[in-house]
């Protein structure tokens, strides 16, 4: 009995180092600088950033559409953002939503009338945009899982996507605007989010609001609330205030664990 109990032990220890080894040895880092090391390419006639992981053929199955705030694709953050999201093993594709008219780089989103600029980009155009990104990431590129990540704009995007049907299944968003509560009674498939405790656009009441319809929906979901963090904390912020940079790196360890468990 006591060889049988001795082999037994062994195999299991076997077993779990097997485990422990497959598992990440280190924590995904997001990059603040540097840069960026994916590619366009013209997609139907909208320049798209593909932003792929180093081993490309390490698993084709899975993709993260990356729907972006009103900065779009010439901001570096965004571009960084992508990359660092590949370099924890995903491809990652990242349309331009305005057509090469994004919001300049230059304007303080605090400080911006976006009335006139939003009225050139309705959401029946970028709901296009995005659908037709879906179609050649399952269609062209194989993928047979999206998910998405939406930053700001592109944090009321990613559940209209999440819907069922749209094409996403599993969406990570921070500090979402515009997001209605209609929305969010839609989504179908486990979604993340990340808020900041001095965002506006997504404050206590809409926080509160998002948490209770998801509850009641059974919906499989996490909410995740960072002290001190500014509207824009998951892509841009002030990396010499300690709160909005852990704000920053922790949620995007956030998001890439969340597709870890459910992509």
């Amino acid at each position: 009995m006591a060889i049988i109990f001795t082999r037994l032990l062994a195999v299991a220890l076997v077993g779990i180092a097997t485990v422990l080894a497959k598992k990440p040895t280190t924590c995904p880092v997001v990059s603040n600088e540097g840069t960026p090391a994916g590619e366009f390419k013209n997609i139907s006639g909208i320049q798209t950033y593909h932003s792929y992981p180093k081993d490309k053929s390490a698993n084709t199955s899975t993709a993260i559409l990356f729907v972006s705030d009103i900065y779009g694709v010439p901001l570096l953050q965004n571009k960084l953002l992508a990359d660092s999201l590949a370099r924890a093993g995903y491809l990652v594709i990242f349309p331009d939503l305005f057509k090469g008219d994004a919001v300049p780089v230059s304007s303080p989103e605090g400080t911006l009338n976006l009335t006139e600029w939003r009225t050139r980009h309705p959401a029946a155009e970028i709901d296009s945009i995005i659908a037709s990104t879906i179609t050649y990431i399952r269609s062209e590129l194989g993928v047979q899982r999206i998910g998405g990540v939406g930053y700001c704009f592109g944090g009321k995007y990613v559940p209209r996507f999440l819907a069922q049907g749209k094409g996403i299944d599993v969406g990570f968003i921070a500090h979402p605007s515009g997001l209605e509560a209609t929305e969010i009674q839609n989504i179908a498939g486990p979604i993340s989010i990340a808020a900041g405790e001095l965002d506006g656009a997504f404050n206590s009441t809409l926080r509160r609001n998002a948490e209770d319809i998801l509850t009641t929906k059974n919906a499989t979901y996490q909410t995740a609330l960072y002290s001190g963090a500014p509207h824009g904390f998951a892509v841009r912020v002030d990396l010499n205030i300690p709160r909005q940079k852990y704000a920053k790196e922790s949620s995007f360890v956030q998001a890439v664990r969340w597709f870890d468990a459910w992509l």
